[in-house]
């Protein structure tokens, strides 16, 4: 008995590790993301307004996303897959004016 709880913890803090470092690659991916990819439209005399995460709340990014705006745009279907797209709401909701680590765009986050 004392076996199979061990391996049941051990597999338990892989997955656990597993899941923390994917998530935190997949914020990273939709930090960097949303600077190249993004920022190739919006940035100040860009085609698109400049935008930032915190420029809204997370429920309003969530509700962007949701409505597939850009997805419905053949030029930004062709540039930005449907994983990619996923990991930018991702960071944009994650770091929103609402949530707990608001951040500007192009911002490291320090202080």
């Amino acid at each position: 008995m004392q076996m199979v709880v061990r391996i049941f913890a051990i597999l338990l803090l892989v997955l656990l590790f597993n899941y923390t470092t994917t998530t935190y690659s997949y914020c990273a991916d939709g930090a960097k993301l949303f600077r190249s990819k993004c920022g190739e439209c919006h940035h100040e005399n860009g085609e698109a307004p400049a935008i930032s995460p915190v420029d809204y709340a997370s429920t309003q990014w969530k509700r962007f996303f949701d409505r597939e705006k850009h997805t419905k745009k053949k030029y930004i279907g062709n540039k930005v897959s449907p994983s990619e797209m996923r990991a930018v709401k991702v960071y944009l909701m994650d770091h929103a004016a609402d949530s707990d680590h608001p951040i500007a765009a192009g911002s490291t986050g320090r202080r």
